[in-house]
């Protein structure tokens, strides 16, 4: 049977629209696969952040791993590139083209957050590699993971009130704009869920707990009383919102 040149186009066209379409869930799988880690400059042991994301690399996952400039002199970099791989991890200073970076990742994770890139992207600022992906990220929309478990860099009874008044507004904005506060010991399970399992900031499963006023405004109206286990850091605005709700916080024993 011979086809005209016609049915021929169709069957050309049709061939080359599911070849495109096979391609995009490829794609797309692929992009589901693939997180971006900020390593800053945070005074924190890699152990537990290279286990977590080595859970990742076992489920699958490609992990790509940028150092800030102030980091790759602090961190051990040979750790974290024998856990993600060398081609995939990239000095900050290195990078001459941001664009591969600002797409293609289903999550940005920064298990090392620094009270310097806390105050960049809290005043909107994105003058280094690492601030322009963050925040670029937050305008978009995508999810942004991070922990705090490194966040000044001694006990919560050794910070001075000043500095700890600027870590619980730093916690308070970047909440506000969209990043999820995560405890070191959960960012595999945040990963690997697919944004289908939903983090309890006040799961005391390692790190501190994190209070915002998001999750006040979040909590069922008949609540009375909320409980949380120490340490724990409780932003200004959520001891407001629970006041004027009538919202008692209670340490738990």
């Amino acid at each position: 049977m011979r086809f005209s040149p016609e049915i021929i186009r169709r069957i050309e066209a049709e061939i080359a629209k599911a070849l495109e379409h096979q391609e995009t869930i490829l794609t797309v799988s692929q992009s589901d696969k693939r997180v971006l880690v900020i390593f800053d400059a945070a005074q924190i042991d890699l152990t537990l952040p290279l286990a977590q994301l080595d859970k990742c690399l076992q489920g699958g996952y490609v992990v790509t791993a940028i150092v800030s400039d102030i980091a790759a002199k602090l961190l051990d970099i040979s750790r974290i590139r024998s856990t993600c791989g060398n081609e995939q991890v990239f000095i900050a200073s290195e990078i001459t083209n941001l664009q591969p970076f600002t797409q293609g990742f289903s999550a940005i994770v920064v298990p090392t957050l620094s009270y310097a890139i806390a105050a960049k992207l809290s005043l909107g600022l994105a003058d280094t590699p690492c601030a322009y992906l963050l925040f670029q990220a937050l305008v978009r929309k995508n999810k942004v993971l991070a922990t705090v478990d490194g966040f000044g860099g001694s006990e919560q009874s050794e910070t001075p009130p000043d500095i700890s008044k600027l870590r619980q507004n730093y916690i308070e904005t970047l909440s506000e704009f969209g990043i999820q506060f995560v405890a070191m010991d959960r960012l595999a399970e945040m990963i690997l869920s697919d944004g289908i399992h939903r983090f309890n900031q006040l799961d005391a499963r390692g790190g501190r707990n994190i209070i915002t006023a998001s999750v006040i405004a979040e909590l069922p109206p008949d609540v009375r009383e909320f409980r949380y286990a120490n340490p724990a850091i409780i932003t200004p605005l959520a001891r407001d919102l629970a006041a004027r709700k009538g919202i008692r916080l209670v340490v738990m024993d």
